[in-house]
């Protein structure tokens, strides 16, 4: 319960102009910038929290809200991770974009940071075991170039030493935007530091809303949001997750989202392979992953050829490489970080941009290059399996890139599928591999999966292919 008040009041904390379901305070934050760009007066606050209504008496002054992806993490010495921030208008107008973000480390001997590549983005190096506060100022700037500082805002990293196994938080939106009455599921992960997905084992999870625009219930690591709005005007809360790691740390994150009434649409941008969504990505080199882009109104249309301006991509990764295709929406990741290299973890960042349309909804990934442990497969793709003949296929273990054969998955070896379309049956002899039976023409997937390792890391591998 603590730490769920501490979250609501840092979301409310962040606001220039306090939103009036934050509750108490405001005082004097004042100061948006009204719509033309010049700075508003301010107002004296109160009770409801709505300070900053200054501006020309005949329009309201603009305010913003800046908000962390992450405010509790951990990093081990030596290491890295990335923190992301991300700027809001009172209309749910992304300007990120238009900000400038100075992070500063409240004791630079435990962990450093300086500015990612990615807009917002802040990369904290461990240097000594300890704990630190990073902190952020951010200034927004306006038209006429009128500049307004937000409140500063911060996430408390703990550094442990060398080698230590730590934990990330994963959110798939950094903002969102949705229509009163949409309800939408969003999953939360939880990556360690060696890239395996540990959300199931996580426990006390926890998802909260800060105002009453977003109705939140949450069963693990998935949150099921519907909007509330009935006013003309945009309503905002900062929605907060919380999940304690198998260390015992408690770790947390949060998202802005915009919720604007009925009838207006609202968009979001989904990243998924083999049609499921993700929010994290491991990658090995010489192994490129491919994931798909689609844009997604409110009512579940696919209006990604609506989006046809300049798409852009930026990774706090100096080692990952991002390849686009702007025709089918498919990017390819591959990093150059070298073979034997520990594994190293960074955010990528997409947006989406149309020509007719303001939006310009965005998403994130955690991509994890050389994770300690993956399954890959040499053969091609998609899969082709000719109808009445089969095939016979198989999966490499690597670590850190480097083959290690099947032994240090001796005994976990599983196949399985639910397309119906094929039988599969997994090799007795060599476990990594399996054998496929047609039934009748059409795509289908499979997946190999293991448990890897010292570290028992869960790996696995889902490959489509076809029956033609």
């Amino acid at each position: 319960m603590t730490t769920r008040r501490w979250i609501s009041w840092l979301a409310c904390a962040a606001t220039v102009a306090l939103m009036a379901a934050c509750g108490g305070g405001g005082g004097s934050s004042g100061g948006g910038t009204s719509p033309t760009g010049s700075a508003g007066n301010g107002g004296s606050g109160g009770n409801g929290g709505n300070g900053g209504n200054g501006g020309n008496g005949a329009t309201a002054a603009k305010s913003y809200t800046v908000v962390m992806s992450q405010t509790s993490g951990q990093v081990s010495v030596g290491s890295s991770i990335s923190l992301t921030a991300s700027v809001v208008d009172n209309n749910g107008n992304d300007v990120t974009g238009n900000t400038s973000f100075v992070w500063t480390s409240s004791n630079s001997s435990v962990a450093a940071v300086g500015n990612g590549t990615v807009p917002g983005s802040g990369v904290v190096t461990g240097v000594g075991t300890g704990t630190a506060t990073i902190s952020l100022l951010a200034t927004v700037t306006g038209a006429s170039n009128a500049t307004t500082a937000l409140p500063q805002v911060s996430a408390v990293i703990t550094v442990v030493a060398p080698g230590t196994r730590t934990y990330s938080l994963a959110l798939p939106y950094p903002v969102l935007s949705m229509t009163d009455g949409q309800v939408l599921p969003v999953t939360a992960s939880l990556i360690d530091s060696d890239g395996a997905d540990r959300s199931t084992a996580g426990s006390g999870w926890n998802w909260s809303s800060s105002t009453a625009a977003v109705q939140v219930t949450g069963a693990i690591n998935l949150g099921m949001l519907r909007g509330v709005n009935a006013s003309d005007t945009v309503a905002q809360s900062v929605v907060s997750v919380s999940v304690t790691a198998p260390d015992n740390s408690v770790l947390t994150g949060a998202f802005l989202v915009s919720v604007v009434k009925t009838g207006v649409a609202s968009f979001r941008l989904v990243l998924s392979q083999n049609g499921a969504q993700i929010n994290a990505l491991n990658v090995l080199n010489g192994y490129p992953q491919v994931y798909a882009s689609k844009v997604v109104r409110n009512d579940e249309s696919d209006v990604t050829p609506d989006f046809n301006g300049l798409w852009t991509f930026t990774t706090t990764s100096p080692s990952l490489a991002v390849l686009p295709d702007g025709a089918t929406r498919l990017t390819t990741v591959s990093t150059s970080r070298p073979n034997g290299a520990s594994p190293l973890q960074s955010v990528l960042a997409e947006f989406a941009s149309s020509l007719s349309l303001t939006a310009t909804p965005r998403a994130n990934l955690l991509v994890t290059e050389q994770p300690t442990w993956a399954l890959v497969y040499n053969g091609p793709q998609p899969l082709v399996v000719p109808p009445g003949i089969g095939a016979t296929i198989a999966v490499h273990l690597l670590h850190r890139g480097i083959d290690e054969g099947i032994s240090p998955c001796f005994g976990s070896w599983a196949w399985s599928t639910a397309s119906s379309n094929i039988i599969l049956n997994q090799v007795v002899i060599a476990p990594n591999s399996a054998s496929i039976t047609p039934l009748a023409n059409g795509p289908f997937t499979v997946t190999a999966r293991c448990t890897a390792g010292p570290e028992a890391m869960p790996v696995s591998i889902t490959l489509a292919g076809v029956v033609q």
